[in-house]
């Protein structure tokens, strides 16, 4: 029988492997196209920067190995691939709160993909603060059907809170955690009252406008 590091260790390699990342690499390359277009064309329509940043990363073995054991899931890569929806991941900033769903709606619209599951944390924010609203879609890949990406679409508020709490909690496993998570819920419920603000701010200035 295998111990546990020894699985551990099949399961990092196989991961890691690039025929197993490629068709994922794929997929997210094929969102990252369609949301630059979607770009394009919402900011001529709105006569503003619709989207200000796409990003795309493919999760690292030893995060999915992390997040497998976390989960209590089999430490297999068929069942990673069953069970992880993250391993390709895509990040979206908006300027925004109403255009983070409105790209979300447009996304749903989409005949090229298939939104199987929409998590919102923006209206329902995490015990930690974290806001985001994340779309799980399958996108077609060469030679392999469809691939799951996880989109995350946020404000560039959202995003720095996002990028200061996985830098200084997330990454660095418990340190300050119990001490800043107070801190930390407080900015968050800030950054949303903030905007909230900017978009009644937007809508009044377009009003005058018209």
């Amino acid at each position: 029988m295998n111990t546990a590091e020894e699985v551990y260790h099949v399961f990092l390699t196989q991961m890691g492997e690039e025929n197993f990342l490629y068709s994922y690499r794929e997929a997210c390359q094929n969102i990252c196209q369609k949301l630059e277009q979607i770009n394009i064309e919402q900011s001529q329509k709105l006569g503003r920067t619709f989207i200000s940043q796409i990003a795309h990363r493919i999760k690292t073995p030893e995060s999915c190995l992390n997040k497998m054991l976390k989960k209590s899931y089999t430490v297999e890569r068929q069942m990673a691939r069953e069970k992880l929806n993250d391993i390709a991941g895509v990040r979206v900033v908006c300027h925004f709160l109403d255009d983070i769903y409105h790209l979300a709606g447009i996304l749903e619209e989409d005949e090229e993909i298939e939104v199987i599951k929409t998590k919102d944390y923006v209206k329902k924010p995490k015990a930690s603060g974290y806001q985001s609203l994340h779309v799980i879609v399958l996108v077609p890949v060469s030679g392999a059907g469809k691939q799951k990406v996880e989109i995350q679409i946020r404000t560039q508020a959202m995003n720095f809170w996002a990028v200061v709490e996985h830098h200084f909690v997330y990454k660095k496993g418990a340190y300050g955690k119990n001490e800043f998570e107070k801190d930390l819920k407080e900015c968050a419920r800030a950054i949303y009252k903030i905007d909230q603000n900017m978009l009644l701010i937007r809508e009044r200035m377009e009003m005058a406008q018209k």
